[in-house]
């Protein structure tokens, strides 16, 4: 089969409601919930009052509901902090996690297996296509990759999904996120870096017309100033295995670190890296190094190949 389906149950899904949900997360995430629909996705971020990333999302309209999808373990940060703000709402939030289940279909008959599934296929990325209980929405990639999030008493759709079989081996859909620049938030890293460093206020995920949202004065501000120092690059090294606990290294100091990894059919690693945009733009050498700086281990390193990531407009 030239479609390949995976499971993507690594996720927490935080459902909003009430007759002002829509207003109360407007106030909070960093994209325009006007734009909003059943037939379009949202890419969002919310931050916290230094403008720290605490979770991205991606924003869904099911029924009545307001989905916010975001990677497993941040669901009840996220619910914890609206729900601080909520009360003067009409509006609630519930853990729907356990409620849905989450596919990912990739490949070149990825559109022909979504039509087959859904009567047709969302177009272009952020575009969705909801049915009963269930939503398919494209990804941003040059080969149509797309996302399914069905509610588990569609028993019938699920069942069509399982019988086309399902891998849980994520490696090949990893490496698609890191070769289109996309990286998520999960615990480890929750409130550790401006949407400016991930490269979100070049995804679609800030919109900069809305107006006020949580962390938005400190968010705008490093926008409007000028260039950033650092930002999020995709590289990748062979010979060496890398993590996103591996060191990168310009004349013996650490000047980066990595997001996300993962292994190609080449057997090179590939990477989305915060790096110092004045050391990339001078091409400087910089290596990669497993170990610690301390105690003088002489430890393997081998230099990093910067990649390409598509090509991004910053939002006005």
């Amino acid at each position: 089969m030239a479609c390949t389906l995976a499971d993507l149950n690594n996720f927490d899904l935080i459902a909003v409601s009430g007759d002002e949900a829509n207003t109360f997360l407007q106030g909070q995430l960093s994209c325009n919930l006007s734009k909003l629909s059943a037939q379009q996705t949202l890419l969002g971020t919310y931050c916290d009052l230094k403008g720290r990333v605490i979770s991205d999302m991606r924003v869904l309209l099911l029924g009545q509901e307001i989905l916010l999808l975001c990677q497993s373990g941040m669901g009840n940060a996220l619910r914890k902090t609206l729900d601080k703000y909520i009360v003067f709402s009409k509006a609630k939030t519930a853990h729907k996690t356990a409620q849905f289940e989450r596919y990912g279909l990739y490949g070149p008959d990825a559109t022909k297996t979504v039509i087959e599934l859904f009567g047709a296929a969302p177009q272009s990325a952020g575009e969705a296509l909801c049915v009963e209980q269930a939503c398919v929405y494209r990804l941003p990639d040059a080969q149509a990759r797309y996302e399914v999030l069905v509610g588990i008493d569609n028993e019938a759709l699920i069942e069509r999904i399982q019988d086309l079989g399902v891998t849980d081996d994520l490696e090949e859909w990893d490496l698609a996120d890191i070769r289109q620049g996309i990286v998520h938030i999960h615990p480890d890293i929750q409130e550790s870096y401006t949407p400016q460093l991930l490269n979100y206020d070049l995804t679609g995920h800030i919109d900069f017309k809305k107006g006020c949202y949580t962390g938005q004065e400190i968010v705008a501000r490093m926008h409007y100033r000028g260039t950033a120092k650092k930002r999020l690059f995709r590289a990748c090294v062979e010979g060496i295995a890398a993590s996103t606990d591996s060191l990168l290294l310009h004349k013996g100091e650490s000047v980066g670190e990595i997001v996300s990894v993962a292994l190609s059919d080449s057997g090179k690693f590939e990477m989305l890296a915060i790096l110092p945009c004045e050391l990339v733009e001078a091409k400087a050498v910089v290596e990669l190094r497993n170990g610690s700086l301390e105690g003088g281990e002489k430890l393997s390193a081998t230099t990093i190949t910067l990649l390409t990531l598509p090509d991004l407009e910053q939002s006005s």
